[in-house]
């Protein structure tokens, strides 16, 4: 997949616990379920849609669906309970992690608010970009005209578009920041791979009972 929807579109599920928006009361939200007391929304439900993918917002959106995505909740929400009664969030690798996840998506957000938003794709771009790839295109499309297969076409020659202008902007960024690396450091082959493989290699020595990774 292209590079810039690695970083959009890795998203990770279940952020709730890092911001603490999730799961909270909302007076004007209908109740549709409540787990150990603490209500689940409507609300609740809406935003769990939204953080999907457009293909699950539509399966969850038919009413056949949408118990099983209030059941998925439910489940959430119980598990969230755990982690709490565990005081997870209090632990040092825990804190680590949540950083990590919500520094992913800052730089999703960021990346969705200047180029996901504002990069669009016109139908006659669409025609352009078939005209230009007809060629490689009907290798795959086994001789589907241009309007059988124009949803496929617009979402791959979008995401193309959105690509090129994230490169460029990347690129300006670079262009006028202040960066600096330690090239000797990385040729010389020291640091961060050796010292992680020495902490592996500890790991599994302790793991095996002994420090010299022989079993008592």
């Amino acid at each position: 997949m292209k590079r810039l929807h690695f970083f959009v579109f890795g998203l990770v599920m279940g952020t709730c616990i890092i911001f603490s928006g999730c799961g909270q009361k909302d007076n004007k939200s209908p109740v549709l379920a409540t787990v150990n007391g603490e209500q689940v929304t409507a609300a609740d439900m809406d935003k769990q849609l939204e953080e999907m993918p457009s293909a699950y917002q539509e399966m969850f959106l038919d009413p056949a669906n949408k118990e099983k995505l209030l059941t998925r909740l439910i489940k959430e929400r119980l598990l969230l309970q755990e982690a709490k009664k565990a005081k997870l969030e209090q632990r040092e690798d825990i804190q680590k992690k949540i950083k990590a996840i919500k520094d992913q998506l800052l730089v999703q957000e960021v990346i969705k608010l200047n180029i996901i938003d504002k990069i669009k794709i016109t139908d006659k771009e669409v025609a352009v970009y078939y005209k230009a790839n007809e060629e490689k295109i009907q290798q795959y499309a086994k001789g589907k005209s241009f309007n059988e297969i124009k949803g496929q076409l617009k979402e791959i020659a979008l995401q193309e578009k959105q690509n090129s202008h994230f490169e460029k902007w990347i690129a300006m960024l670079e262009s006028q920041a202040k960066i600096t690396k330690n090239m000797e450091l990385l040729k010389a082959g020291k640091g961060i791979a050796q010292e992680k493989s020495k902490k592996t290699s500890s790991k599994e020595m302790r793991r095996a009972g002994t420090p010299t990774g022989q079993t008592r």
